[in-house]
């Protein structure tokens, strides 16, 4: 499809979300809360492609540790989230940074401001976890940032979405080839930002990881960046706190000496995936079949 080629059914669509876009934007905030509430549970509802999923990977990952109530309130809160995000995408494209302060507040910032002055590169790793779109929004108030994100099919909301990042001083780098848009970033001097926790194939750079004691592939182009360029591996997850409130969680840097391999260094990061999951499960996008390379049969419809 070309940039100008007329597409009436993702015109209309995006139509539509301008339209939603003016209502979120004049709705009462409680007033929108009532509705993605009810939103998420229709979504559920209907969700035929990943309905069995969550279940299937919290059955996986914690057996008889949570009861089913337990579990059954994390995927319905999954779900929540997921309209949440839905609604902050629609009222963010055009945040400004005060705006922003207003609306997220972050934790240990010392991490990254050291980090820059050692001039020292960024390589920001995190997951489907709370309102993960906020990072790259956030982030590029200290250097410009380069994250990896699928184009969306729709090529006018795809558009609006890139013109939103451009002025975010942030750039989207497709996933095909985004290997070499990431180096180039980081000779530049600048950030990236990378979401590493869904599966990866063995064939497209995946390598093993335990994660909550599974195996599990992961991504390694975090690491062997790290490595090459002498950035500073950091975690990030954006806790949501209350509707529309949000705080960034910036952990430790992930250590790197002289001992340090790729495989070490992504373990490392899984490692600090789970630690946030487990601290707060509700928020992590569970409809993904994260461990379908050496579990395949979890995810069968029974």
């Amino acid at each position: 499809m070309s940039k100008h080629e007329f597409v009436l059914k993702d015109f209309l669509f995006f139509v539509l979300f301008k339209i939603i876009k003016f209502l979120f934007r004049i709705m009462p905030k409680s007033m929108a809360k009532v509705f993605l509430d009810g939103l998420s549970v229709l979504v559920r509802k209907f969700d035929g492609m990943h309905k069995h999923v969550p279940k299937a990977n919290l059955d996986f990952v914690f057996g008889d540790r949570l009861s089913d109530d337990e579990k059954e309130n994390i995927i319905q809160n999954s779900y929540k989230n997921l309209a949440y995000n839905l609604y902050e995408f629609v009222v963010n494209s055009s945040i400004t940074p005060q705006e922003l302060d207003k609306k997220v507040t972050i934790n240990c910032e010392h991490h990254i401001l050291s980090a820059i002055k050692e001039n020292k590169s960024i390589i920001f790793i995190s997951a489907h976890y709370g309102n993960w779109e906020l990072l790259s929004k956030y982030f590029s108030r200290y250097k410009p940032i380069s994250v990896v994100g699928r184009p969306l099919n729709n090529q006018y909301l795809n558009d609006e979405l890139k013109q939103s990042r451009e002025l975010d001083n942030c750039e989207i780098l497709d996933r095909s080839g985004a290997t070499r848009g990431l180096m180039k970033a980081l000779k530049s001097g600048n950030n990236v930002g990378l979401v590493v926790d869904q599966h990866t194939a063995a064939t497209k750079g995946g390598i093993d990881v335990m994660l909550f004691g599974k195996n599990a592939l992961q991504t390694d182009v975090p690491a062997r960046l790290a490595l090459k360029f002498n950035a500073v591996l950091l975690p990030a997850f954006v806790v949501l706190k209350e509707f529309g409130k949000y705080e960034i969680n910036i952990y430790p840097p992930i250590d790197i000496n002289e001992t340090s391999t790729i495989e070490s260094l992504t373990q490392a990061q899984a490692d600090a995936i789970e630690k946030q999951i487990s601290n707060l499960p509700d928020l992590w996008m569970w409809q993904h079949k994260r461990f379908k390379e050496n579990y395949p049969e979890i995810y069968k419809k029974v």
